[in-house]
Protein backbone atom coordinates (compact mmCIF):
# COMPACT_ATOMS: atom_id res chain seq x y z
CA UNK A 1 0.00 0.00 0.00
CA UNK A 2 1.09 3.48 -0.65
CA UNK A 3 1.29 6.29 1.92
CA UNK A 4 -1.85 7.95 0.49
CA UNK A 5 -3.99 4.89 1.09
CA UNK A 6 -2.95 4.63 4.74
CA UNK A 7 -3.36 8.36 5.52
CA UNK A 8 -7.02 7.96 6.43
CA UNK A 9 -6.14 5.46 9.17
CA UNK A 10 -3.33 7.45 10.73
CA UNK A 11 -2.90 7.29 14.51
CA UNK A 12 -1.52 10.46 16.04
CA UNK A 13 0.71 10.36 19.10
CA UNK A 14 -0.34 13.73 20.49
CA UNK A 15 -3.30 16.08 20.01
CA UNK A 16 -1.31 18.82 18.31
CA UNK A 17 -0.51 16.49 15.41
CA UNK A 18 -4.22 15.94 14.57
CA UNK A 19 -5.29 18.17 11.69
CA UNK A 20 -7.48 21.07 12.80
CA UNK A 21 -10.41 20.19 10.53
CA UNK A 22 -10.61 16.68 12.03
CA UNK A 23 -10.69 18.03 15.58
CA UNK A 24 -13.38 20.54 14.61
CA UNK A 25 -15.42 17.80 12.94
CA UNK A 26 -15.26 15.56 16.03
CA UNK A 27 -16.24 18.41 18.39
CA UNK A 28 -19.01 19.48 16.03
CA UNK A 29 -20.46 15.97 15.88
CA UNK A 30 -20.29 15.64 19.67
CA UNK A 31 -22.06 18.99 20.10
CA UNK A 32 -24.72 18.01 17.57
CA UNK A 33 -25.31 14.69 19.36
CA UNK A 34 -25.72 16.47 22.71
CA UNK A 35 -28.10 19.01 21.17
CA UNK A 36 -30.24 16.29 19.58
CA UNK A 37 -30.36 14.31 22.84
CA UNK A 38 -31.44 17.45 24.68
CA UNK A 39 -34.17 18.18 22.14
CA UNK A 40 -35.43 14.60 22.29
CA UNK A 41 -35.48 14.63 26.11
CA UNK A 42 -37.28 17.99 26.15
CA UNK A 43 -39.87 16.73 23.69
CA UNK A 44 -40.43 13.50 25.64
CA UNK A 45 -40.59 15.08 29.09
CA UNK A 46 -42.53 18.10 27.84
CA UNK A 47 -45.35 15.95 26.49
CA UNK A 48 -45.44 13.75 29.59
CA UNK A 49 -47.44 16.33 31.56
CA UNK A 50 -49.72 17.54 28.80
CA UNK A 51 -53.49 17.09 29.24
CA UNK A 52 -54.80 16.32 25.81
CA UNK A 53 -58.59 16.29 25.67
CA UNK A 54 -59.13 17.66 29.17
CA UNK A 55 -60.18 21.08 30.40
CA UNK A 56 -57.43 23.56 31.10
CA UNK A 57 -56.19 23.53 34.71
CA UNK A 58 -57.67 26.97 35.48
CA UNK A 59 -61.19 25.78 34.60
CA UNK A 60 -60.75 22.64 36.68
CA UNK A 61 -59.60 24.70 39.66
CA UNK A 62 -62.58 27.02 39.22
CA UNK A 63 -65.05 24.12 39.32
CA UNK A 64 -63.23 22.52 42.25
CA UNK A 65 -63.19 25.87 44.04
CA UNK A 66 -66.97 26.19 43.72
CA UNK A 67 -67.53 22.66 44.98
CA UNK A 68 -65.17 23.20 47.89
CA UNK A 69 -66.87 26.49 48.77
CA UNK A 70 -70.31 24.84 48.82
CA UNK A 71 -68.98 22.02 50.97
CA UNK A 72 -67.34 24.44 53.39
CA UNK A 73 -70.57 26.44 53.68
CA UNK A 74 -72.49 23.26 54.53
CA UNK A 75 -69.94 22.37 57.24
CA UNK A 76 -70.15 25.92 58.59
CA UNK A 77 -73.96 25.68 58.84
CA UNK A 78 -73.68 22.38 60.73
CA UNK A 79 -71.17 23.88 63.14
CA UNK A 80 -73.35 26.94 63.72
CA UNK A 81 -76.33 24.67 64.50
CA UNK A 82 -74.27 22.65 66.99
CA UNK A 83 -72.98 25.83 68.64
CA UNK A 84 -76.54 27.17 68.95
CA UNK A 85 -77.72 23.88 70.52
CA UNK A 86 -74.81 23.86 72.96
CA UNK A 87 -75.36 27.49 73.95
CA UNK A 88 -79.06 26.85 74.47
CA UNK A 89 -78.36 23.71 76.51
CA UNK A 90 -75.72 25.37 78.66
CA UNK A 91 -77.83 28.49 79.23
CA UNK A 92 -80.42 26.51 81.19
CA UNK A 93 -78.77 23.77 83.25
CA UNK A 94 -75.19 22.74 82.47
CA UNK A 95 -75.66 19.36 84.15
CA UNK A 96 -79.14 18.58 82.79
CA UNK A 97 -80.12 15.98 80.22
CA UNK A 98 -80.45 18.58 77.43
CA UNK A 99 -76.82 19.67 77.89
CA UNK A 100 -75.66 16.06 78.11
CA UNK A 101 -77.44 15.22 74.86
CA UNK A 102 -75.95 18.24 73.08
CA UNK A 103 -72.45 17.37 74.28
CA UNK A 104 -72.64 13.68 73.36
CA UNK A 105 -74.18 14.40 69.96
CA UNK A 106 -70.90 16.03 68.94
CA UNK A 107 -69.08 12.77 69.65
CA UNK A 108 -71.55 10.73 67.55
CA UNK A 109 -71.70 13.04 64.51
CA UNK A 110 -68.69 13.18 62.18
Amino acid sequence: MTEKERAQFAVYADEAAIPRYQRAWVWGMASLAILLCGLAAGWLFGNAGSDSGRDPPSAVRFVDGDALLARQEAVNRQLQERIARLEQALANDACGPMALEALTQNARDP
